[in-house]
């Protein structure tokens, strides 16, 4: 009760100075949104880095080992999942969004594809990260204050201050704080991570008694199951209407999961990021180094650590450890799994709140409407985001975990429009559109949320959550690429407007490679599909035996799926250096990006439409709102 009181308004009064610091750098509002697109290469690789860790390393994480095991092994490569994308997909952006100066997901989408449902979707996805995932991380620090102060402070309680510190540093300093202080969050959120770990290993002994704590478990009947993969898939009806006779633990389970965690940096908040940059030149390094390297090692080592030791030890979970240490030190550690989740909410806050009011209201409702204005009014967005979600984490804790399970396979979906930009040029507009719509389908029908409304209106599916033992991210993009590949097929005579050709000259011809590059093409593609089969797919089951001798003891010391994660981490590692510096996927190419010219065009007077237009969305917010309390009120606490 004075520790963690004391080491909470420190990190509260750093926020604000850096608030401060931010605004007047910001001139109050001209360089609200963007930072000016200045923030230093490495300061924005930091906070990639800690984005891609934030809270959900420990406080999902961990206790999904802690409590299954380590059937999961993605879980240990998630460094490599998670940094793949930015591989993919930064350096390109970056410089269309430099030559066409666009500053968000949203912009970009709106430019190439002229599609205004695009754009709405990115709004969306933002929401839910802002709003549901990193609100539902949130909630669950509110509850362990709770816990860690033996009630003195409520989570109510606990849940507003934290709130109300994250809306002050976010509204007033906009993205240009979110990279100053997210520098120091990412440090802190690495440090809480890595003291977890060593305390937890000191907690059961040292590494090696952890070690043989687990063997001694798994050679007990009916323990097995928590250190194998249990197949390569399961043809079950999903969660909550069949349960998998070998255990949820599929190699598929592993692979759809590691698509939903790709789903973080093609998200609308990592490209915002990456588009307030001042230059590409860190995307190699970072995607290298910080993402992959750095905060990989930490989730390979650390993570499997932590939950290692509450599988031995159902005591030893993230609040009983910090319980268990000096009052000082637990509060340190507390406030650095505090840091990583408000690097995630404050950057989704920021993210959310220009895409709802610069891309949606501003275009459709409010055309003359002056920066200053723009500012104020994201401001009052952000607060009312962070007021729903404090609300949601108290009156409907159901809802909001429903709603947070919805953003990384939806995220997900963001893949085609972006291949399309970046790689794929024959993905055609039509295409894309039908395809994230087939997507959206498949991810809803396979997640509670949309399985719940549907049998609220009377229809009830035979299938539940994760049919098969697949994540719903899978089994949204399925149906998202096959429906893209098959109307591109059919629609490759509709042009493009001269943005998008303009953005696919400088990704197909300019930053197209050399020589060297196109004669390692088809290596990268062999080495990339063999990662992903052997790390995180089907070549799982070869894991479960793969570093266990004759006799049946461990050859590493340790459970084989642990082994072969490291393994596969360190090989990802090699990987994710191969494709950033030898294909050039995000190196740096030294070179000028002027602005593009749009040709000059008459702007018709659209005020009577916009007037309509917010009329209709009062109606609809009306509505809308009424729909949405009826439904929290009849089946908000059992979704």
């Amino acid at each position: 009760m004075i520790w963690l009181p004391l080491f909470g308004l420190f990190y509260g009064a750093a926020a604000l100075y850096w608030a401060r610091v931010a605004a007047h750098e910001n001139g109050d509002y001209q360089t609200f949104f963007s930072a000016g697109h200045a923030l230093s290469p490495w300061m924005s690789a930091l906070v990639l880095g800690g984005l891609s860790l934030s809270g959900w390393a420990v406080l999902d994480g961990a206790q999904r080992i802690g409590t299954g095991g380590f059937g999961l092994p993605v879980l240990v490569v998630s460094g490599i999942a998670l940094a793949l994308p930015g591989v993919f997909f930064f350096k390109r952006l970056w410089y269309i969004g430099q030559r066409l100066r666009l500053s968000s997901l949203g912009e970009l989408l709106r430019s190439y594809y002229q599609s205004e449902f695009l754009v709405a979707y990115a709004a969306v996805v933002a929401v839910l990260f802002a709003v549901g995932f990193a609100g539902l991380q949130l909630a669950a620090l509110a509850s362990m204050t709770e816990r860690l102060t033996s009630g003195a402070v409520s989570a109510p309680v606990a849940s507003t201050v934290l709130g109300a510190i994250l809306f002050g540093y976010t509204a007033i300093g906009g993205m240009r704080v979110v990279g100053y202080l997210g520098t120091v969050q990412s440090v802190l959120a690495g440090a809480a991570l890595a003291g977890l770990a060593g305390f937890a290993l000191i907690g059961v002994g040292g590494f090696a008694a952890l070690n043989e704590s687990l063997r001694v478990m798994a050679a007990e009947p009916g323990n097995l199951s928590r250190f194998i993969v249990s197949g390569v898939v399961q043809f079950t009806a999903g969660a909550g209407r069949e349960a998998a006779a070998g255990g949820e633990t599929t190699a598929l389970a592993s692979l759809s999961l590691a698509f939903a965690l790709m789903g973080l940096q093609a998200s609308p908040l990592a490209i915002k990021l990456v588009l307030s940059t001042r230059s590409a030149a860190g995307v190699a390094a970072g995607q290298t180094w910080v993402v992959a390297g750095a905060f990989g090692g930490l989730l390979a080592l650390c993570l499997g650590s932590i939950g290692a030791a509450r599988l031995v030890d159902p005591g030893m979970s993230v609040d009983g450890l910090i319980a268990s240490l000096s009052p000082w030190f637990g509060a340190w550690l507390f406030i650095g799994l505090l840091a990583g989740v408000q690097l995630l909410a404050g950057l989704g806050l920021v993210t959310a709140g220009e895409a709802l009011v610069r891309q949606i209201y501003k275009p459709w409702f409010h055309g003359s409407l002056g920066r200053r204005d723009t500012v104020t009014i994201t401001r009052v967005v952000i607060g009312l985001m962070v007021l729903a979600t404090i609300l949601m984490s108290q009156l409907t804790p159901v809802t909001l975990t429903v709603l947070a399970s919805l953003a990384l396979p939806l995220s997900f979906q963001l893949w085609t429009p972006l291949l399309g930009m970046t790689w794929v040029r024959w993905f055609t507009r039509p295409a894309v559109m039908t395809g994230v719509g087939f997507g959206i389908a498949g991810v809803l029908l396979t997640e509670p949320f949309g399985l719940a409304v549907l049998s609220f209106l009377g229809l009830d599916l035979p299938w539940g959550r994760n049919p098969w033992t697949i994540h719903s991210a899978a089994w949204g993009i399925v149906a998202n690429l096959a429906a893209t590949l098959l109307i591109s097929a059919f629609t490759q005579r509709r042009g493009f407007g001269g943005d998008a050709e303009e953005a696919r000259h400088l990704a197909h011809v300019t930053l197209a490679g050399g020589p060297a590059t196109r004669a390692l093409r088809s290596t990268a593609w062999s080495v990339s599909v063999a990662w992903l089969f052997l790390a995180v797919g089907p070549g799982l089951i070869f894991g479960n035996h793969a570093f266990v001798t004759a006799d049946g003891n461990w050859a590493l010391g340790m459970p084989s799926l642990w082994g072969w994660g490291l393994l596969f981490w360190a090989v990802g590692l090699g990987l994710v250096w191969f494709l950033s510096y030898k294909m050039e996927m995000a190196s740096p190419v030294v070179m000028d990006v002027p602005a593009f010219e749009r040709p000059p065009r008459l702007r018709r007077d659209q005020s009577h439409a916009e007037r309509e237009r917010l009329r209709a969305l009062v109606v609809t917010l009306a509505v809308g709102f009424g729909l949405v309390a009826l439904t929290v009120l009849s089946f908000g606490h059992g979704l």
